[in-house]
């Protein structure tokens, strides 16, 4: 049998301390999500004289639906870059004229895929379909990717008073 030198047991030692001594350098931590804010413009394109105010988005007041395009009050935080699966709790509540009979509305709603954002138009369709979608487009674009503007008259007297 063989034995070992005394150079090459020595070396053999010093490379079995250092590999004990080896530590794994601490993972990196994941990327912070970063998060931009977009305003909101909630629009309702059901038909009949009921009317939405006022329209949460998760859990924020952004303001009453309307026709779109004229008036922002509320924002929204939305992660860059997008990713599949991506959700936004909306609540409404729609009445009737005169505020009668009122129903409140909740919903998840898939965020529709986008690269950048000027805004996001909130659509709230017949039967309470929802669409977020954030885009650089107006609805009234031909690329827009949703519906275009309500067709809904808010301001058309309706009753004996017309």
């Amino acid at each position: 049998m063989k034995r070992l030198s005394l150079g090459a047991f020595l070396g053999m030692a010093v490379l079995l301390i250092a590999a004990s001594r080896y530590e794994k350098p601490p993972p990196e931590p994941p990327p912070k999500p970063r998060y931009f804010g977009t305003a909101v413009s909630p629009m309702d394109h059901e038909r009949s004289d009921t009317f939405v105010r006022p329209v949460y988005v998760n859990g924020g007041w952004v303001s009453a639906a309307g026709p779109g395009g004229s008036t922002v009050t509320g924002a929204l935080s939305l992660p860059m870059p997008w990713h599949p699966g991506l959700t936004v709790r909306v609540k409404w509540r729609r009445c009737q004229p005169y505020g009668k009979n009122c129903r409140w509305i909740e919903k998840d709603v898939l965020v529709h895929p986008y690269d950048h954002s000027g805004g996001t138009n909130l659509h709230i369709l017949e039967n309470d379909d929802v669409l977020i979608i954030p885009t650089m487009l107006a609805p009234n674009n031909p690329d827009y990717p949703g519906p275009g503007y309500p067709e809904k008259n808010f301001y058309a007297r309706k009753g004996i008073s017309k």
